[in-house]
């Protein structure tokens, strides 16, 4: 692809995934089901107006889009907020991994008769949560309260808690394939993930926050966020790390250290164009091909997910003693599924290629219709919530 065909390609991009999103709000969905739905119709499985060549050209801007998100993510996490909510956060978030992990896992040995090793490595896989979607949801109806406070702090532990039990399954099907020798390395990597992440995210928010204390510039600030999302993805990348996780924890000190907690607020300048692109080359990615060849075993898996994650969730919150509200509908806030599950696909096909082909295949499919349906649900539950500001 021209250098000419890349500018073109991007203004395509944000005028169509601006407009499909200003449709599906007067259809009254979140505007990010009109963003993966118009890359969707774009990508090469429809219209095939965005190539494959370009999405992966455009890779820097769903970087920077996932690493604003994090940031924002991790900045909205205040300590003197998860005082009050760390018991529903924990309980909650624990119950509908294993909630999702065991149900997703009895479906697809005793129901669909795949593998053991299979199904244990969906059972996990089911457990991962796309924070994108959830939390362009809550930015665009104005979200704020204890329920949308439990829904960020759930979304934020929730990928650190999925690396680490897939880490722990795969060391296990490692054994029941016979890979001798690597069922160790395979539940050492996720902790070490886990523990690299958190250093990097605390160092590069620690060497941060003196370069905020002397901006009394927004628009500089605003270049300082824009650098840091990008810093600490980089980094994450080169050491294969977690991305999310990085500017989650650099997001978390900065807030919980750094007297001016609006200074992530700045992103609202930016945010709205790289938003655009980012969930229009989301839609891109999908495989409507692969949705339709394994719509069977991915329809029985999406609806297993849902019921784990909205059961765990609801269990995790009685447990708690959470508000009635969140018992009710949290769960419905967890179904989007992307960044997390490609990244564990990438695993599994790299040490478990035996059995690859079916695990990549539903988990594809299921992506497809998550990616679509996930913020559906979190609007259903913030607007369930009462907490929304913008008129539904």
């Amino acid at each position: 692809m021209t250098i000419y065909q890349q500018p073109l390609g991007i203004a395509v991009i944000l005028l169509l995934g601006l407009l499909g999103g200003r449709v599906a709000r007067m259809l009254k969905m979140p505007m990010v089901v009109g963003y993966v739905l118009t890359g969707l119709l774009l990508s090469p499985s429809v219209l095939h107006v965005i190539p494959e060549a370009l999405n992966e050209e455009l890779e820097i801007i769903k970087i920077l889009g996932l690493g604003m998100i994090a940031l924002m993510i991790g900045g909205e996490l205040q300590l003197n907020k998860l005082k009050r909510i760390a018991k529903d956060v924990v309980w909650i978030t624990v119950v509908q991994i294993v909630g999702a992990s065991l149900v997703v896992f009895m479906v697809m040995y005793y129901v669909l008769n795949l593998s053991l090793p299979i199904s244990l490595l969906l059972g996990a896989m089911a457990t991962a949560t796309a924070p994108a979607s959830p939390v362009a949801v809550i930015r665009e109806y104005g979200a704020k309260g204890k329920f949308t406070s439990t829904l960020l702090g759930v979304v934020a532990l929730d990928d650190a808690l999925c690396i680490t039990f897939f880490g722990i399954i795969a060391a296990i099907v490692s054994v029941l394939l016979q890979n001798s020798g690597v069922g160790i390395d395979i539940a050492l990597t996720p902790l070490i993930e886990i523990s690299g992440s958190f250093l990097v995210g605390i160092i590069t928010a620690l060497i941060s926050i003196p370069v905020f204390r002397k901006l009394d510039n927004r628009h500089q600030s605003l270049v300082v966020l824009v650098g840091l999302a990008l810093l600490n993805s980089g980094i994450a990348y080169h050491f294969h790390l977690s991305p999310l996780l990085v500017n989650m924890v650099s997001g978390f000190v900065i807030t919980n250290l750094l007297t001016e907690t609006y200074v992530f607020h700045y992103f609202e300048d930016v945010e709205l164009p790289v938003y655009v692109i980012f969930f229009t080359l989301a839609g891109a990615s999908l495989h409507l091909d692969v949705l339709f060849e394994n719509w069977v075993p991915a329809a029985v898996y999406i609806v297993a997910r849902g019921f784990g994650k909205v059961g765990g969730a609801f269990l995790g919150a009685r447990l708690a003693n959470a508000d009635e509200v969140i018992q009710k509908y949290l769960g419905f806030a967890m179904f989007s599924k992307a960044g997390v599950t490609i990244g564990l696909l990438m695993i599994v096909q790299g040490r478990f290629p035996e059995i690859a082909a079916v695990i990549t295949a539903i988990e594809l499919a299921a992506v497809t219709v998550c990616e679509i349906c996930g913020p559906m649900g979190t609007r259903f539950a913030l607007i369930s919530s009462g907490e929304t500001t913008v008129e539904t």
